[in-house]
């Protein structure tokens, strides 16, 4: 995947790609933003910033990335086959 980076002057991080943005918006809408934040093993700010397309740091998009792939339903078609 092309990570892109920020264009927001002296912003450090990339910005989360569209797929995970919607996954995450959709986790908050299915099981609400506590529940979520303890799924993701994560802040906040961290879920805002994700949700609202503004850079994070590129471990942090890796660590919020591997935890979707954890929490999700078992049938789910997250990984290529």
């Amino acid at each position: 995947m092309q990570e892109t980076r920020s264009k927001i002057p002296r912003a450090q991080g990339v910005i989360p790609p569209d797929d995970m943005r919607q996954a995450v918006g959709a986790l908050v809408s299915e099981v609400g933003e506590r529940k979520t934040l303890e799924r993701l093993d994560t802040n906040r700010m961290t879920l805002a910033r994700l949700i609202g397309g503004l850079p994070v740091q590129k471990g942090t998009l890796a660590h919020i990335r591997e935890q979707l792939q954890a929490t999700a339903p078992k049938g789910a078609n997250n990984e290529a086959a």
